[in-house]
């Protein structure tokens, strides 16, 4: 299972704002590193770096957008998927 800390972020945030953090738990409920990627449902809008969910520019326009995020843990055989939305207000 994947989760976000946090999913809103206000439209005038720079770049490189941290939105929240992303956690890999296994099926113990154990987190794991894990290395993380975003679909093009970014919009160009969001990037991962480490377990962080940033603004990959600023002024991004008020609205809500679905991201799709994928991690692949770096020490068990464990690849989960999900959808995330995020509020830009």
């Amino acid at each position: 299972m994947i989760s976000l800390s946090k999913n809103t972020v206000s439209q005038t945030a720079p770049t490189r704002t941290v939105i929240g953090l992303l956690t890999l738990l296994d099926n113990s409920g154990t987190p794991q590193t894990a290395n993380w990627s975003l679909t093009r449902s970014a919009a160009g809008y969001f990037l991962t770096s480490g377990n962080s969910l940033f603004t990959a520019r600023g002024a991004i326009p008020a609205g809500l957008y679905s991201i799709h995020v994928r991690a692949n843990a770096q020490a068990v055989s464990l690849k989960e998927k999900t959808w995330f939305v995020l509020q830009v207000s």
